[in-house]
């Protein structure tokens, strides 16, 4: 087994995509780190001195984001077909639009709203839902 200075940059080196990983699949920081034995303390401190880092858990934060979007949309067509009724599939979007903001920096979805937002708050993308 290595040790010194090289087993640590070794080491270092797959942690955050272990994290990534682990956040695109819907896991907190907390848990995500966890899964990778790593702090979320030692976490931030890499994030903060590399901005490639950074940038690849706010992808990560993106693509869970995503994700809900995906969700949403076959909850959508749940409704359609009837397999759940109105307030069940009202309650399944709320709880999918606020992991999905909760999870995403807003810069992140500012990009995918397109700019500003009609508040002109720069806030999150909104997902309108009409129930018939």
């Amino acid at each position: 087994m290595a040790t010194g200075k090289n087993s640590k940059k070794a080491t270092r080196a797959v942690v955050p995509d272990i994290v990534f990983e682990a956040v695109r699949e819907g896991n907190s920081l907390f848990a995500a780190c966890r899964r990778a034995g790593i702090s979320t303390r030692d976490f931030y401190a890499a994030t903060a001195a590399d901005e490639t880092l950074r940038e690849a858990y706010q992808l990560a934060q993106a693509d869970y984001a995503d994700r809900c979007t995906d969700d949403i949309r076959k909850i959508v067509a749940d409704l359609k077909t009837g397999e759940i009724d109105n307030s069940t599939a009202k309650l399944l979007i709320e709880t999918e639009k606020w992991l999905a903001q909760k999870s995403c920096p807003e810069p992140v979805w500012d990009k995918i709203a397109g700019g500003e937002s009609d508040s002109g708050d720069g806030g999150v993308a909104e997902i309108v839902v009409k129930f018939v």
